[in-house]
């Protein structure tokens, strides 16, 4: 993996380039471009991962922010948001509290939204309504 300094001295990113294959876990903290292969777990507090369009990633990933212009086949969690662009195609779970998916781009899996989404919390189940207070509902609406 390359890892640059940009201009101001604060910013380091990492870019994994096309031919460059890399199994196991990655952790980073700004922004990694991934435009190889990887396959593994990747983690970031809050940074930024970029899968370029030569990018085919089998792993789990937890980062902040995920743009997706190459191939994810794993769960994907990203604390801020998650963009699969056009020609990005993702095979897995997306948990996130924003989403944005491009026309012509790829995406099976399930999808959990909100701000509490990269929470791991359990479900509570909800009691069914009773016929009573459904009445009663409907009553106050009329």
């Amino acid at each position: 993996m390359k890892l640059v300094k940009g201009d101001n001295g604060n910013s380091e990113f990492g870019w994994i380039g096309r031919g460059i294959e890399i199994s196991g876990d990655i952790a980073f903290s700004d922004r990694l471009q991934v435009d190889g292969k990887v396959s593994g777990k990747i983690t970031s507090d809050g940074g930024t991962l970029i899968i370029g369009e030569t990018g085919h990633l089998e792993a789990q990933i937890d980062v902040g922010v995920c743009v997706v212009h190459g191939a994810i086949n794993g769960n994907l969690t990203a604390r801020s948001k998650v963009e699969i662009r056009r020609t990005g195609r993702v095979d897995g779970d997306v948990m996130t509290p924003v989403l944005l998916v491009e026309e012509g781009a790829v995406f099976n899996g399930v999808i959990k939204m909100g701000q509490d989404s990269s929470a791991n919390r359990m479900l509570e189940e909800v009691p069914p309504v009773s016929a009573d207070a459904e009445a009663l509902r409907a009553a106050r609406r009329a």
